[in-house]
């Protein structure tokens, strides 16, 4: 075997910055550490062939999870793959945020809609491991990530169901009618003609991406399934888009919910949204 030299190992990630940089990428240096960090543990020259192959499928902006097949989330690792949701870290803003005693009591009861890879879920219950979460989700592709993460963590989680439900069917939540203290999701909240970065246009699923002609037809569904599964008082926390925390309010008003506020995520963007139950019954 020839022995990779430094100054070839140097020429490679000097290459591999400069095409990353040309193709657009926004965090040039976090991915290079990623690509390196799994492609080249041992510098070789099968490894250096193998990380130029993700260099490159990085530059046509595959997302970096579906080339290294792992995301950090909250501080869990999560598997990830072609055809799931690469969870975003700004995301956890909302875990923390419901995590909360004032917002989940003790030994709560959690439903995490359109779970994914179980982001979500998986991280509120690692904070919280007394409470008991069901992860919901109708993909199969999803599911099969989802129980994944599940088992590959469960040291360090509470008590986790897995659900294969599709949100649009009727009675696709009753078992939960009126039992639930904290409703959570980030569903899809994209309209057709919102221009994306090719990461999530182009190479997410669109399913987990759009929703409608004005990205709010799954919110809608979910604060009437919301409204029907929490008891009085309970909460529900929804991600959506920077440009909707207005309509998303209006709909929330429309469905039993008050005390209604949004917040930033790590990013500073107002996409987080916290509605509280009304404590009248059959508000639906």
């Amino acid at each position: 075997m020839v022995p990779v030299t430094a100054q070839r190992t140097r020429s490679v990630h000097d290459a591999a910055r400069a095409r990353l940089t040309e193709a657009g990428v926004w965090d040039v240096e976090g991915d290079l550490a990623a690509l390196r960090e799994r492609f080249l543990a041992v510098e070789t020259p099968a490894a250096l062939a193998r990380f130029e192959t993700a260099v490159a499928e990085r530059c046509r902006r595959i997302p970096l999870g579906h080339i290294t097949g792992s995301t950090e989330f909250d501080g869990l690792e999560l598997v990830v793959g072609s055809g799931v949701f690469v969870p975003r870290r700004e995301s956890t803003t909302l875990v923390a945020r419901v995590a909360e005693d004032t917002t989940l009591p003790y030994r709560g009861t959690v439903l995490d809609l359109c779970s994914g890879v179980g982001a979500l879920g998986l991280a509120l219950s690692r904070r919280r491991p007394d409470a008991a979460v069901t992860c919901v989700e109708r993909d199969d592709t999803c599911l099969q990530y989802l129980r994944r993460n599940v088992a590959r963590n469960e040291a360090v989680l509470g008590g986790v169901t897995v659900l294969a439900a599709d949100l649009t069917a009727p009675g696709c939540l009753d078992a939960y009618r009126g039992r639930t203290d904290l409703v959570m999701a980030n569903p899809p909240y994209v309209a057709p003609d919102v221009r994306l970065l090719p990461e999530w246009s182009e190479h997410q699923p669109r399913a987990a991406v759009y929703s409608g002609a004005d990205g709010l037809d799954l919110i809608r569904r979910i604060a009437v399934l919301a409204a029907a599964a929490l008891r009085p008082g309970g909460r529900l926390a929804l991600e959506h888009d920077r440009a909707q925390p207005e309509q998303v309010r209006e709909l929330l008003h429309g469905h039993a919910f008050e005390e209604i506020t949004t917040c930033v995520d790590t990013a500073g963007e107002p996409r987080i949204t916290v509605a509280r139950r009304t404590d009248q019954e059959g508000t639906t």
